[in-house]
């Protein structure tokens, strides 16, 4: 433990006591009609809002501040909600939600494949078939990284890919602008793969969830035939992208690939109950088994069959889903406090129509280019859908994807932050390619959501 002198140094320390009182002036300042119950659920928002923001403490460590304090201000017996001894649950209830058991069975799925080298498998086999091209390479790498992100971490989609890339990196001129164009592919590519399922990505999972506990169930197959096109379209806008902005030096560049692993029984397995669990998934609508009970499924047959242990189990992501409770909870919050149908009187939300969309879509574009996705889904969700809307499932979509859109800085996703380090690419470059390609994909989803939503969610 650190001595109070060093602390009293710290400039995260002061930076958290600036916090700490801007959150005590938004609750005195806020008006004389905002009930009690609002002004301390403020108290709590703004709170977390500049602890995420800056990272004064770890994410997740917030996140359970965040609990923590809801359950102290507002679920008190008898307190300003007047709730019974048990109300404070209603804040731990979230973390057993069905959007967590599915993010949780995407955690163990990708545990298992990578313990079993299924993800470098799938990689390989398809990189083997790309031919020498720089623009084909460059395809294969962002259409491997992708798929492989729709159904893990996008952080550990891109660690796998950055691995698998580096020696055709060492295959390249140190002057070729084309090694640039390879290493910002994979964590771009990663945070638009993320997008394509509900288990992607934690904002996509906060909306879904969000979206449930205002009774609209948001099924699998849905999601996945609005994103999956918008996927492919600016993936295939981002290869273009760099590919014209860091151009090869070379027409031909030899891809020499050397995978050591071979898919054995216990792999082969793992592979089974994963396209079940997709397939499950996806025809959910038709068969009526819940997403979150075909995820635990899952899970049951991969420790059933002995495919993980608790060794696997103690490495699974846990400070994310902690993360999205505390998302979860601030939205159940906002709701029973009263502080949703007060923010929505504020002049910046009495946009209607597709302009209130607009206005959220650009909202949590601009925040998530400074600051963890997740976190902005956390903050900006819930306000999303206290709004009135004829639309809620499009305002909550489109708020959501707009976040993974932000990749301009390596701060901005931990996958950018990866490949920074990776060296071979300047902060300047990260913030024209990723910046460019943001925009577009900003203006491509302000006209999908008009032409192609209303489709998929009727």
């Amino acid at each position: 433990m650190k001595p109070i002198g060093e602390i009293l140094k710290d400039r995260k320390f002061f930076l958290g006591v600036a916090s700490l009182a801007a959150a005590v002036a938004v609750y005195f300042f806020l008006p004389a009609q905002c009930p009690e119950a609002a002004r301390r659920t403020a108290f709590v928002f703004t709170l977390a809002a500049c602890f995420w923001a800056m990272e004064i403490m770890p994410l997740w460590v917030t996140s359970l501040i965040v609990v923590l304090l809801l359950i102290f201000t507002l679920g008190r017996p008898g307190g300003v909600l007047d709730m019974k001894r048990e109300g404070y649950t209603i804040f731990l209830v979230p973390f057993s939600s069905p959007i967590i058991m599915l993010f949780f069975s995407g955690f163990m799925l990708s545990a298992a494949m990578e313990k079993y080298h299924i993800d470098k498998e799938l990689v390989d086999r398809l990189l083997r078939r790309l031919g020498t091209k720089p623009s084909a390479i460059l395809a294969g790498f962002m259409i491997a990284t992708a798929f492989v992100s729709m159904w893990m971490s996008n952080t550990a989609a891109t660690a796998i890919m950055l691995a698998i890339a580096r020696p055709v990196l060492g295959l390249l001129d140190t002057d070729d602008k084309f090694k640039t164009a390879m290493i910002l592919s994979i964590p771009f590519a990663a945070n638009i793969g993320g997008i394509g399922t509900p288990i992607g990505t934690p904002p996509n999972a906060i909306a879904v969830g969000l979206l449930a506990d205002k009774g609209i169930h948001l099924p699998f197959l849905s999601w996945m035939l609005m994103a999956v096109p918008l996927v492919v379209l600016t993936l295939t806008i981002s290869g273009v992208v760099l590919i014209k902005l860091f151009p090869p030096k070379h027409d031909i560049v030899n891809l020499k690939l050397e995978n050591k692993h071979k898919l054995d029984h216990s792999s082969r397995m793992v592979v089974g109950i994963f396209a079940v669990t997709v397939l499950l998934w996806v025809t959910s609508e038709w068969h009526k088994i819940p997403e979150a009970l075909v995820a635990l499924l899952a899970v049951g047959l991969l420790v059933g069959f002995h495919l993980l242990d608790k060794k696997d189990l103690r490495e699974v992501e846990w400070d994310v889903l902690v993360l999205m409770w505390g998302g979860l909870a601030i939205g159940k919050a906002m709701e029973i406090s009263g502080l949703a149908k007060w923010i929505v009187t504020m002049p910046i939300f009495q946009q209607t129509g597709n302009m209130l969309i607009v206005v959220m879509m650009v909202l949590g574009f601009l925040l998530a280019t400074l600051m963890s996705h997740t976190a902005v889904a956390n903050l900006i969700l819930p306000i999303a859908l206290s709004l009135p809307s004829d639309n809620p499932v499009a305002l909550a979509v489109v708020t959501t994807l707009a976040t993974s859109f932000a990749m301009a800085l390596p701060i901005s996703t931990p996958p950018n932050a990866m490949a920074f380090a990776e060296g071979n690419i300047t902060s300047r470059q990260m913030l024209i390619s990723g910046g460019l390609i943001g925009l577009i994909s900003l203006v491509i989803l302000g006209g999908g959501f008009t032409f192609v939503l209303p489709l998929v969610f009727r």
